[in-house]
């Protein structure tokens, strides 16, 4: 079964641009152990809620995402990566949502 899993991350204005690089960072620092993983950033800036970023990961199950996530944290030098990048991510955003969609 694929899951399809989607952060939503709601920036604070002016800040989409910022996010989607943010995103790029941030999946690879995850992809240096799980190259396998698909990732794309979606970016809508003029509807709806503006300065919203969509990230979307396809995984195989929970588990294939808690193994990847493991694996990530595992690696001290991926820790210190994965730390710098994340803590950039508070001051880009007002909050974020994330969903997990199943494949059928």
């Amino acid at each position: 079964m694929t899951i399809i899993q989607r952060r939503i991350f709601y920036g604070k204005v002016g800040s989409a641009g910022e996010l989607v690089n943010w995103a790029h960072d941030m999946y690879e620092v995850i992809r240096v152990h799980s190259p396998e993983i698909p990732f794309r950033v979606l970016s809508d800036y003029q509807s709806g809620r503006t300065d919203r970023v969509v990230v979307e990961i396809e995984i195989e199950s929970m588990a294939h995402l808690d193994a990847t996530l493991e694996k990530t944290m595992e690696d001290p030098d991926t820790q210190v990566r994965f730390a710098s990048v994340f803590g950039r991510l508070k001051n880009l955003i007002d909050h974020a949502e994330v969903e997990q969609w199943t494949i059928s």
